[in-house]
């Protein structure tokens, strides 16, 4: 287990991703929307604001966006095994 405090200023996404392992995020501030592609040419899109918590998709590729005016930080728990990647590009 590990955790970490990541911050996204206005604009910045954290690039399409999918987790292998158990992710928890809790936003601290700002807010966070997130674009999960849910089937084939299917998204859904999730706006997650300063007090929410959410366990992130596994296996499920998705794009987070800051598109607020104020840095976001997310706090992250993170839930893994030895020699595997949490989170996967």
């Amino acid at each position: 287990m590990s955790s970490s405090i990541i911050t996204l200023l206005p604009g910045e996404q954290t690039g399409r991703h999918f987790h292998q392992t158990p992710m928890y995020a809790y936003i601290l501030s700002g807010s966070l929307t997130v674009t999960y592609e849910t089937g084939p040419g299917t998204t859904t899109v999730m706006t997650y604001r300063k007090g929410a918590a959410f366990v992130e998709a596994i296996g499920t590729w998705h794009n987070g966006a800051n598109t607020g005016r104020e840095p976001v930080r997310i706090l992250v728990v993170q839930m893994g095994a030895s020699g595997v990647a949490n989170t996967v590009k």
